[in-house]
């Protein structure tokens, strides 16, 4: 009977590295300008898949950090692409933040269309991706329901994560659950929010929203071993 050892040099001398673990090469990072989270994670890996997730439509600061990150990269000239699956992200508020709008492309899902926004949204993932040019690239499908992000097959992550390892871009998923699991070099889990509320003081009858402090759960794959940490960070609306 052939011994492993033997078949394992037989393979290696063939396809040499084939049966070597795989490294993840750790690249830069993105600073989100969120200190706590910075502190934590060193900022969003460029050459990676990240994914920040928040249940349903919870409001507790996922798109914050990505305006804030894209803030960050305006200023420096970068531009970024914001795919959006289903009409909620909202420029005028992002502009407030510091994101200068002329080095953000903004993608739009479009209902009417025969595709239906979660395809029409992986394919624009996949032409800016493949073409480049992006210091960072948000594929928001925070509001598309579990049960058809369920159905998205692993191997259409895997295919993300193995591209991106090429580029130095971050490509960022906003999900309502870790749907692309071991294929992300970074996953955000955001929980455990805190909303706070302020009366105006000149109208007694009204409440307006000051700020929310929510908790992390990271999960870093480009880190060994994988690195598991729960900071927490608060986030203040600007009124456009």
């Amino acid at each position: 009977m052939t011994s492993i050892a033997v078949i394992r040099a037989q393979v290696e001398n063939k396809i040499p590295g084939a049966l070597t673990p795989y490294q993840r090469i750790e690249g830069q990072r993105i600073p989100t300008g969120v200190a706590s989270l910075d502190a934590a994670t060193g900022g969003i890996p460029r050459g990676a898949l990240t994914q920040i997730c928040a249940a349903g439509n919870a409001s507790v600061g996922r798109t914050t950090v990505l305006v804030s990150t894209m803030a960050q990269l305006t200023r420096r000239q970068e531009c970024c692409a914001w795919i959006d699956a289903t009409d909620a992200f909202d420029p005028a508020s992002a502009a407030a933040a510091g994101v200068d709008l002329s080095h953000l492309l903004w993608v739009r899902c479009d209902r009417s269309r025969r595709l239906k926004p979660l395809e029409q949204a992986f394919k624009a993932a996949d032409v800016l991706v493949q073409n480049g040019g992006f210091g960072l690239i948000t594929l928001d499908l925070g509001s598309i329901d579990e049960p058809s992000l369920r159905k998205v097959p692993l191997t259409t992550w895997f295919r993300f994560a193995r591209v991106m390892e090429k580029m130095p871009t971050a490509l960022v998923v906003l999900t309502s659950y870790p749907a692309a699991k071991s294929c992300a070099g970074m996953t955000l889990s955001l929980a455990d929010s805190q909303d706070t509320w302020v009366n105006p003081g000149d109208i007694h009858h009204a409440r307006m929203f000051s700020h929310v402090c929510s908790g992390i759960e990271m999960e870093i794959r480009t880190r060994k071993p994988v690195s598991s940490e729960r900071p927490r960070f608060r986030a203040t609306p600007v009124w456009a």
